[in-house]
């Protein structure tokens, strides 16, 4: 198992996102993969996604629609703190210690959490078609 595959499965438990840990067992195989965890996909969770982004990260830190602002772009492809789906979904859970990035996990329910990660990833496509 790479390293990077155990620490993804690490944060997913420390955030408890219940199911995402045999999600990410299945996925050791192929853990470059960005999607290393199920996010939903219908339109109603991504909308979900999209509220809580603009309620708790959009305007003031990450901009409109992820694209950036005070703090860094979500859709843009570039993480320096890992860009999987288990490790955003960790980030918005625990935050990152020693940035301004802080944990919402508490505010936010597993699956909120998750809607966030696939209304960032809706968007990053979006953003990736625009520019073809």
């Amino acid at each position: 198992m790479k390293r990077s595959s155990g620490l993804a499965v690490c944060l997913a438990l420390a955030i408890g996102l219940g199911g995402v840990v045999s999600s990410l067992r299945a996925a050791e195989a192929g853990a470059e993969a960005v999607n290393d965890i199920a996010l939903p996909t219908d339109a109603a969770a991504i909308e979900i996604g999209k509220t809580r982004f603009g309620e708790k990260c959009g305007g003031f830190c990450h901009g409109s629609g992820g694209k950036g602002g005070r703090a860094p772009c979500l859709i843009c492809g570039k993480f320096k703190r890992g860009g999987k789906d288990s490790q955003i979904a960790a980030n918005i859970a625990n935050g990152v210690e020693g940035t301004a990035m802080g944990a919402f996990g508490g505010a936010l329910s597993k699956e909120e959490v998750l809607a966030v990660v696939a209304y960032l990833r809706s968007e990053q496509k979006k953003k990736e078609a625009e520019s073809q």
